[in-house]
């Protein structure tokens, strides 16, 4: 993202190099086609947002507080939401002037973007828990993968200035973008490290005031993978720019546009939900509306693992020449990482998005 943000202030410092200086009239296009060239930075708008830190407020009938449920995870990821970055990518334009101000364009890009932060948390078993807290949760950010489009426009605009110098526009348009989607190797490997493990939902129990703990979980089943959809969709998107010409017959230009995709990228996990365990909501509510305390909760994974988390060696009160692989229980997980995906609770939260987004193309014309 940084490279993409280098490239684009670059073009606008040399587009306004050519502002400063005196440019020639432009080209008449009215019957003439034009092509195109640009590159292109995109921002997408939309983010599934991480509720590690959520709290439920609970009051009493008459309005009084009552009490608070708080998510039990490490409330640091908060700042990590699951999304489809912003990147660089390029676009080819050809288009046909009706008159010396209206004009269609038909145009195909491509551009590139990770899909990143897929929030595992994990409570690992055997692993200390911290002084004076409930719970001692890890977090693990995940980059999921790669998200390659092709957008294809056909796109109608309208020249304010058409035989000045600098020469501003406004455009509308329809299109069609196709996806195709590349999980990463960590993705890969947390969907396999899911379908070796047994788990089962423990709800989350007790009040911030007093503390919390989590339920043994009625019982234990196999879990699924990790399924993504990434489909390919219509798109409407609006927008204006400014043409400058520098030379007979060429033009720079600087292109902003936002698109609406019909569209969502939807990542689930364990059958149908974006996520494994149930997050408490960040709301309020009365102590006697149904819901009110739950269920909320993580997955207890006693069998198999989804995060390498350490391994296990002896506790500091553990007798000398305890053996861990025979005496687990007089040992904590606070060794080097082994290869081997620890057992404990676990959350995972990825989400549904939109990829709706602003693009800014920087580029050359020239009329034919």
């Amino acid at each position: 993202m940084r490279r993409a943000r280098i490239a684009l202030v670059g073009g606008v410092t040399a587009i306004a190099v050519l502002v400063s200086v005196r440019g020639v009239r432009a080209e008449e296009i009215e019957k003439k086609w034009r092509l195109g060239l640009s590159i292109s930075g995109t921002s997408t708008t939309d983010q599934a947002q991480s509720p590690s830190a959520n709290v439920r407020t609970l009051f009493n009938t008459d309005g009084s507080f009552f009490n608070t449920i708080e998510d039990p995870r490490n409330d640091s990821a908060a700042f990590s939401n699951f999304g489809v970055n912003g990147g660089l990518g390029g676009t080819v334009t050809a288009s046909y002037a009706f008159t010396r101000n209206w004009y269609i364009e038909g145009s195909a890009g491509y551009r590139q973007a990770d899909v990143a932060n897929v929030e595992v948390q994990a409570e690992f078993t055997g692993a200390p828990i911290p002084n004076l807290q409930d719970f001692g949760f890890r977090i693990f950010n995940v980059n999921a993968g790669t998200l390659k489009q092709i957008p294809l426009q056909i796109t109608g605009g309208y020249r304010f200035r058409p035989k000045a110098t600098f020469n501003p526009y406004l455009c509308a348009g329809i299109g069609y973008v196709l996806n195709t989607y590349t999980p990463s190797s960590e993705l890969d490997q947390l969907s396999i490290n899911l379908e070796n493990s047994l788990g089962g939902f423990a709800r989350l129990t007790g009040f911030s005031i007093g503390g919390e703990s989590f339920l043994q979980p009625s019982g234990f089943q196999s879990l699924r993978g990790i399924k993504v959809d990434a489909p390919s969709t219509p798109e409407y998107h609006f927008g204006g720019g400014v043409e400058i010409t520098f030379k007979h017959k060429w033009a720079v230009f600087v292109d902003a546009r936002y698109a609406v995709y019909s569209g969502r990228f939807n990542m689930t996990i364990n059958g149908s939900s974006n996520q494994l365990g149930i997050s408490v909501p960040a709301d309020q509510v009365v102590i006697n509306q149904a819901g009110a305390l739950g269920p909320f909760g993580a997955y207890l994974i006693p069998t198999g693992g989804l995060i390498d988390g350490g391994s296990l060696v002896p506790a500091v009160t553990a007798p000398p020449g305890t053996n861990c692989a025979t005496q687990p229980f007089l040992c904590q997980l606070t060794g080097p990482k082994d290869g081997i995906p620890d057992p404990g609770y676990y959350y995972v939260h990825a989400g549904s998005i939109r990829w709706d987004g602003a693009t800014l193309n920087i580029g050359v014309k020239y009329t034919f």
